[in-house]
């Protein structure tokens, strides 16, 4: 069965779905699910878009006031298959990275978006989407791993600002999981199992 971005897989998981209960939420397919004629985001939108990887990805946050400048926080939750296992039945460390990556990218690009829709509200600018472009280079990002994350379950990565200056863009991001081990996902606790700390920059017109 080909992988569906869709908040139907989360609603079936206790935890997840306890996250979508909130009130006043957005939900949709990050724009990185969708390769781009340049083959930009081809690693999350066809690497890792499959039954065997990551089957399904929304991100989520809090439908945002007229008012407020930025989105400060964002969710990503994803089902990850054993495909992806690096010890059994545990996720690589390395695309553990990859999602705090990932989850920092998605804050970046949504808020991209919306300063758009901003701007176009204010006259500034026009069309129904942003100009594409670079976006933002990962400078350093420093992860710690506090336990495993185990696969054939969800994970939950929350990415939040913790500064914001000109070109630069200090981010930290969490990988949460919730359930009980063996590959159920139930209640249970849910746990940070890893974090990471980023700094991302756009670079400067020409220089690439």
């Amino acid at each position: 069965m080909a992988p569906s971005d869709t908040t139907a897989p989360f609603l079936r998981i206790p935890w997840t779905r306890s996250l979508l209960s909130k009130p006043n939420l957005i939900t949709r397919a990050p724009d990185s699910r969708t390769l781009k004629p340049t083959n930009e985001d081809s690693l999350f939108a066809t690497t890792l878009k499959t039954p065997d990887t990551i089957r399904s990805c929304i991100l989520v946050y809090p439908r945002p006031e007229a008012t407020d400048e930025y989105i400060q926080e964002i969710s990503t939750l994803a089902t990850l298959g054993f495909a992806l296992d690096g010890h059994p039945g545990i996720l690589h460390g390395g695309i553990v990275a990859s999602l705090l990556d990932e989850g920092m990218g998605v804050l970046q690009t949504v808020n991209h978006e919306r300063d758009h829709f901003l701007k176009v509200a204010r006259g500034e600018a026009e069309g129904e989407s942003p100009e594409k472009g670079l976006g933002s280079f990962t400078a350093f990002l420093n992860v710690t791993y506090e336990r495993p994350v185990r696969t054939g379950a969800a994970v939950h990565v929350v990415a939040w600002y913790t500064r914001r200056e000109d070109r630069k863009q200090w981010i930290e991001a969490e990988v949460r999981q919730g359930g009980v081990p063996g590959g159920e996902d139930d209640v249970g606790e849910v746990v940070v199992c890893a974090r990471g700390k980023g700094l991302f920059v756009v670079p400067r017109v020409g220089k690439l």
